[in-house]
């Protein structure tokens, strides 16, 4: 039985050779071949100087070869570290510097992102294409393989990675409180002890064809890798741009025949707004799965008006954790009044709550702070020590286990079955899109602009993403009090989102820049966020 996430590749190789493992609109891949490339990419990798645990970085558009990179880069006994290729290269560049990312794995449609990147202080010294483009050589002292370099390798490890499952399998870098993104180290008994789960709780089987919506970088895509293999099932790898289209969705899940959908609330909310929603008919699709953010519930009541004879999952939890809680909905849409409970813990989980005084919460209808501990906990926050101690607390009950218990940050309630209820959070940390977003790394984006003397991101609830943002800044050019629709400011504030949208990714951006003369103060000279909401 598999223990690290590699040997679910290998064991699935062993067990259904032929079976389609990935496949994309005009490809596919077995699991066997799918095996043997990435032990090939494997040596490629261990030849270019890598040593176990070192990180290596996967910048790439999702298709066959990202898995091949992924697997490749755990066979060689690294931890893979996934870029949002829409990413700004500032970010992307601050995320290899972190945890000293020298060896990248591209694609040839990445490659002009990965130029963008390469400078004189960049810690990257390797980049492998998978792909056979070759692009033209750089001013930089980087050395470039692809495939001829992959084809050459041998089908078995150059050596043994000695990875045990506490090693560290991969890092999920998140937004991050202090002004930059932070990044969250999972072990593979960590990731494991949430695969096997998900892989017999939505009972996966070989005959299945699981959607592969979530970008690599984001934690929902664990899922979509690694239970689908478990089972010897086929992943579908999303195109790039289709979520643009709810239209297109619905006819891609008819199309591909998938039984299983698993994605963010947002995506399926829009996808229930399209003209052919109620016209639409899935002969296959048996279970949808949701996570990441509160599903609201006139489109919930949509999909369960639609497709009552679907199976409805509600699953919760932070990247620190993967999913932590589950609620099956056993309800007809008639019945739905108010948002869905995130659920039971997890068979990997075992969690509790605690009021402002630090009491254990028992009863109905008590809310306070839910706290995680068992083998879902992450390792921490990569070079942040202060930051983990902060969230990741030992268990004063048990100290000599070496337990560790995570502060999730969600404020929860407990109703009369004994589900948990998400009520929102204790911090300024919001969800849109599913995305986490911390808004003081927003606001500190704002503040590298020479211009600007003070910011406030305010999150504004949106029933489709969830938060949509909005952003009051004041310049050393700032005209009214008011909001000032003049040509020059209408210039200024086009400036400086150009300059925000080159330091966050696009989904942090707030969709609102509104410039005053000085922002409200409370008594004790912090911004008044309240009135500022009360402007809007």
């Amino acid at each position: 039985m598999a223990t690290i996430l590699h040997q679910i590749l290998s064991e699935s190789a062993s067990k259904w050779p032929t079976k389609i493992a990935i496949q994309e609109k005009n490809h596919s891949i077995s699991y066997h071949a799918l095996n043997q490339r990435s032990i090939q990419l494997a040596n490629l990798i261990i030849q270019t100087g890598t040593i176990n645990g070192s990180r290596v970085g996967l910048l790439t558009h999702k298709s066959i070869a990202s898995y091949i990179g992924i697997y490749g880069i755990l066979y060689s006994g690294c931890a893979y570290v996934p870029l949002d290729k829409r990413a700004p290269s500032e970010r992307l560049n601050y995320i290899c510097d972190d945890c000293q990312i020298e060896t990248l794995i591209i694609t040839k449609q990445t490659w002009s992102k990965t130029e963008q990147m390469l400078n004189s202080n960049s810690s990257i010294k390797h980049i492998i294409i998978i792909g056979d483009y070759q692009p033209d050589a750089l001013p930089l002292p980087v050395k470039i393989y692809n495939d001829a370099n992959i084809d050459d390798k041998p089908l078995t490890l150059f050596q043994h990675s000695n990875i045990v499952d506490s090693d560290l399998a991969y890092i999920l870098y998140t937004s991050g409180s202090t002004g930059q993104p932070k990044g969250v180290m999972i072990s593979h008994h960590v990731s494991m002890s949430f695969v096997q789960w998900a892989h017999k709780y939505a009972s996966l089987t070989t005959e299945d064809k699981v959607s592969g919506h979530a970008p690599l970088h984001f934690d929902l895509s664990i899922f979509d890798i690694y239970a689908t293999a478990l089972a010897g099932a086929t992943l579908y790898p999303l195109p790039d741009g289709a979520s643009t289209f709810p239209s297109r969705l619905l006819e891609w899940i008819q199309q591909q025949e998938i039984t299983v959908w698993y994605s963010v609330p947002s995506i399926l909310s829009m996808m229930s707004q399209n003209a052919n929603f109620s016209n639409t008919t899935f002969q296959h699709l048996r279970l949808l799965i949701f996570a990441g953010e509160v599903f609201p519930v006139p489109y919930l009541k949509k999909w369960l008006k639609a497709f009552p004879e679907l199976t409805y999952m509600n699953w919760f939890g932070p990247t620190e954790t993967n999913v932590i809680t589950s609620y099956t909905v056993n309800f007809k849409a008639g019945d739905l009044e108010k948002p869905l409970p995130i659920g039971k813990p997890t068979e990997n989980a075992h969690l509790f709550c605690l009021d402002d005084r630090g009491n254990k919460i028992t009863k109905a209808g008590q809310s306070g702070e839910l706290y995680a501990r068992g083998p879902c906990v992450a390792l921490g926050y990569w070079g942040d020590e202060s930051k983990t101690r902060e969230r990741f607390l030992e268990n004063s009950l048990a100290p000599y286990l070496g337990d560790r218990i995570f502060k999730t940050g969600d404020i929860v309630s407990i109703d009369d079955n004994g589900d948990y209820t998400f009520l929102g959070r204790n911090d300024h940390l919001i969800k849109s899109r599913g995305y986490r977003i911390e808004l003081g790394e927003v606001e500190a984006a704002f503040y590298q602009h020479k211009k600007i003397r003070e910011a406030a991101v305010i999150p504004i609830p949106d029933d489709l993403i969830g938060h949509r943002l909005i952003a009051f800044i004041s310049t050393d050019y700032s005209g009214s009090s008011l909001f000032d629709e003049t040509k020059e400011s209408s210039t200024e504030i086009a400036e400086i989102s150009k300059s925000i949208s080159a330091i966050l990714p696009g989904y942090m951006v707030p969709s609102e820049i509104r410039l005053l003369n000085q922002l409200p103060q409370t008594s004790n000279g912090k911004i008044d966020r309240q009135r500022l909401l009360k402007q809007i």
